[in-house]
């Protein structure tokens, strides 16, 4: 089977359909029907009403503190990923020919070795975020069991404001399994809304990564045939290759506009998420296993999404800043200066190469860079806020 970028942006939609997201492919082969969009109507509607019932919780809810602070917690969380969610489905089009230029864009001169890393890159990245997410949520789960078990407590993982917490009876015990189901099954296309904009920045990398390969290729062809005819085979080479970078640059600011407001709400979920959550671990006087289990895995994969978002788009910088340098010596000084200005490729090539030397870097809000350095420090600013206040308990 042929891997090529078209094949990865492809699976991944099917994933996205298959979770109920709807039909993100530019070609109509998963068809939305009558019975499917029935399916992602209900499917939405009761992942809504229980996103509902959490913030009413968190509102009016009479609950311990422990629960109380779950409420508020994953009222917060679910909010910022239906409307991550909402993003998605609201640039539904654009992503659609998004997808449709990203797979065609220099199709003709991919290198299969290079698009494999593409495609385990994207592949076990979203796998592993999967695992750990699913991990916290089995936690979640163990824990509340526990609680049932030897502590009396009613089974809560997501607080919701119906049943009521003094609510012993057997229906309100089914609506609280019901609710921790359809957490399970709503993390599918909420995973989906969260590694859509990984999946495209990843490809974006591995395209500037493919056009520098291009660059290379002409000058080594160049080098081994010199003659007129080699020198027409570089102009129309490095036209080829100038002509690409204008699409990239174009695709990368697709890409910001249809999938910014995501990231930078992913940056902020990250963020305030993990601060709260290693807030419960520092104040707290004593955490068994599965708490920890629980705290750790869900702070893990917050991290580990930021990383992923905030990793390829500070890749995607690194690699369009070293193009400049592969355009530069693809070997256009060792042509002729042609007589027609327009037609000379010097000045082709170092149009190019200034163009290729602004940095392409995208922004959360407009402000904040979205590169290593702002991983880190996020990464610095929690720990920071964790260590304050477990100082501060001791």
């Amino acid at each position: 089977m042929s891997v090529s970028t078209k094949h990865l942006l492809r699976t991944y939609c099917k994933y996205v359909y298959i979770a109920g997201a709807g039909n993100f492919w530019f070609e109509d082969i998963y068809r939305e029907t009558i019975w499917y969009r029935i399916y992602h109507v209900v499917s939405f509607s009761i992942y809504f009403t229980m996103i509902l019932l959490e913030n009413l919780a968190t509102l009016f809810g009479r609950f311990p503190e422990v629960e109380k602070q779950s409420a508020l917690m994953f009222a917060a969380i679910h909010d910022i990923i239906l409307i991550k969610t909402f993003m998605l489905l609201y640039y539904k089009d654009p992503i659609r020919k998004l997808n449709n230029k990203m797979a065609t864009l220099m199709e003709d001169i991919e290198e299969e070795s290079i698009t494999r890393k593409q495609h385990g890159k994207a592949k076990w990245g979203i796998i592993f975020y999967t695992i750990t997410v699913y991990l916290s949520l089995i936690a979640f789960g163990i824990e509340s069991f526990r609680k049932v078990l030897f502590e009396g407590a009613p089974f809560y993982t997501v607080v919701t404001y119906l049943p009521y917490y003094d609510d012993a009876s057997t229906l309100a015990d089914i609506w609280r399994v019901f609710f921790y189901a359809t957490w399970l099954y709503m993390m599918l296309p909420m995973i989906s809304a969260d590694c859509m904009p990984i999946v495209h920045l990843i490809t974006m990398t591995y395209k500037f990564i493919t056009l520098r390969r291009h660059f290379e290729r002409i000058r080594r062809a160049f080098d081994g045939s010199r003659g007129s005819e080699a020198r027409k085979t570089l102009k129309l080479g490095c036209l080829q290759g100038i002509k690409m970078h204008q699409e990239l640059m174009f695709l990368a600011d697709e890409i910001h506009r249809v999938f910014g407001v995501i990231m930078s709400l992913q940056v902020c979920e990250s963020s305030a998420v993990a601060v709260l959550l290693l807030l419960r671990l520092a104040l707290a006087p004593y955490m068994n296993l599965t708490n920890a289990l629980m705290t750790y895995t869900f702070v893990g994969s917050l991290f580990f999404l930021l990383a992923l978002n905030l990793w390829n788009a500070g890749e995607i910088t690194y690699q369009a800043s070293l193009l400049s340098d592969s355009m530069f010596y693809c070997g256009w000084h060792l042509c002729a200066i042609h007589p027609k200005p327009h037609e000379d490729i010097r000045r082709l090539v170092l149009v190019g190469c200034a163009q290729a030397q602004k940095p392409l870097i995208l922004k959360a809000f407009g402000i904040q860079d979205l590169s290593y350095s702002t991983f880190v420090s996020v990464a610095r600013m929690t720990y920071s806020i964790f260590a304050v206040f477990y100082q501060r308990r001791e």
